[in-house]
């Protein structure tokens, strides 16, 4: 558990708190470019941080996110004209560029001088894979761009989009750092057999070395007091992901657990995987054949968030990929037409089917992270009050990551500012796996480490990436 002061300072991303300043160290995905389909499109309100912000696309199609109020009065910039490389207030007309200058001041006697001490507030942005990217912190601070190998792939090479969820962001952040809730509630009463996890992705790329395998498949244990609602899913002491045998570390601030695992052809491997990247990229995420995946979460505000999720592949996807991901309803919920919004939510339960509870899905909801969402979203409200948890062995890389939030945000609120914005490379790690050669587990985990840090993108591509 948390005592209540963590468990705020962790939850509390306003502007001067000590998480809401962290994240305003990254960049952040703050909105989809097709939410800026072109050109003086119309501009569009956003919530980052707490902040009410609005983004547009200008004449010379730059990406500017301002300030949602004009600091002339007040007045909404969301009733802008976007036009002419700028908004234009259509209160009294005073107009902006996206860095927040304002151009024009047409309202009054003095405009055209006045005007060079005005700015509004705004935001730095640049695009990657179809997500706008921002820097919301001071100015002094801007750290380089980080050196994403999905940075300038191409559209044909990702598919991307975003929902928003009824919770805090670390209780749907923490949600990918329980590695035992996977045996239960994305499973099927039929030991996964018939799991579209595994039917649909069995042969997904997973650069740790594992696969996709099925650790259900098996026998139920004669001892197992409970056959149908745990049967082999019941984790007990020597199985392979307790903390027995997985190690967390970090590897120049990127979260990484690590761990010797057989294969089935009884090779041992040293299997690495990247777990986390600050301020909440979570890599690991189910797949398509050959592709990777990116989830982030970011704050709305402290009872709510932004989950932007990115699939890419080096190669362009089929048009098998895109309609498992628009249409299968499994990986991507189905969404509200014109929202944001997810169709099986909150208001409604998820859409729980008891019948396939009881029947085919452990937990009745049918699309996978939905699964997730139902449980984030109440944990004893919109935002848990950790001082009631009792945690448990297998809970170590959630106690892990919040010490690692804890440590970076308390010492950015004693002066001292985080290392990772500063390493932009580390935004390219990747999982890996390395044959353990002559029981020496050390020395393959270090080239594991070495080979994590190899960009997955050809050489040639990745200069071009570099130098842009």
């Amino acid at each position: 558990m948390l005592s209540r002061e963590d468990n705020d300072l962790l939850t509390n991303t306003d502007k001067g708190t000590p998480m809401g300043e962290l994240f305003r160290r990254y960049w952040i995905p703050v909105a989809l470019s097709d939410e800026l389909p072109g050109p003086d499109c119309v501009p569009v309100k956003l919530r980052i941080l707490g902040e009410d912000l609005i983004a547009y696309r200008d004449t010379d199609g730059q990406v500017g996110l301002v300030d949602a109020y004009c600091p002339h009065r007040g007045a909404p910039m969301f009733f802008a004209r976007n036009e002419e490389a700028g908004l234009r207030c259509v209160y009294h007309g005073w107009k902006f560029d996206v860095t927040g200058q304002c151009t024009d001041m047409p309202n009054t006697p003095e405009g055209d001088t006045f005007r060079n001490k005005i700015q509004i507030t705004a935001y730095p942005c640049f695009e990657a894979a179809g997500i706008v990217f921002s820097f919301m912190g001071p100015k002094n601070k801007q750290p380089p761009k980080p050196q994403f190998d999905f940075a300038d792939l191409p559209p044909t090479h990702y598919y991307v989009t975003k929902f928003q969820l009824e919770c805090n962001w670390l209780q749907a952040t923490e949600g990918d750092f329980d590695p035992s809730h996977g045996n239960f509630l994305h499973s099927t009463l039929d030991n996964n057999r018939g799991n579209p996890g595994f039917a649909i992705f069995n042969n997904r790329t997973n650069p740790n070395g594992q696969g996709n395998q099925n650790f259900l498949d098996k026998p139920i244990p004669e001892d197992e007091p409970f056959p149908f609602a745990v049967g082999t899913r019941r984790i007990k002491a020597g199985n392979f992901n307790t903390p027995e045998f997985v190690s967390l570390e970090d590897v120049n601030g990127a979260m990484y657990s690590h761990q010797k695992f057989t294969r089935p052809d009884g090779e041992e491997i040293v299997s690495l995987s990247l777990r986390f990247l600050m301020p909440s990229f979570c890599p690991p995420g189910i797949t398509r054949q050959n592709h990777y995946a990116q989830n982030v979460r970011i704050p709305v505000d402290n009872t709510h968030m932004m989950f932007f999720r990115l699939r890419w592949s080096l190669e362009p996807m089929t048009r098998d990929d895109l309609v498992m991901y628009k249409q299968g309803g499994y990986v991507y919920p189905e969404m509200i037409p014109g929202t944001f919004k997810t169709k099986a939510n909150v208001w409604n339960d998820y859409e729980v089917d008891r019948l396939g509870q009881k029947t085919f899905l452990y937990s009745g909801i049918k699309t996978f992270p939905l699964q997730d969402i139902a449980m984030m979203e109440n944990q004893w409200g919109p935002l848990a009050d950790r001082t009631k948890e009792h945690l448990v062995a297998m809970d170590f890389h959630m106690i892990y990551l919040r010490r690692k939030l804890l440590r970076t945000a308390k010492a950015l609120r004693d002066g001292i500012e985080p290392s990772e914005p500063w390493q932009p490379e580390t935004y390219a790690y990747h999982s890996a796996s390395v044959v353990i050669e002559n029981g020496d587990y050390n020395a393959a985990l270090e080239k594991a480490k070495e080979r994590a840090k190899t960009s997955l993108l050809p050489a040639d591509r990745l200069a071009a990436t570099i130098r842009a």
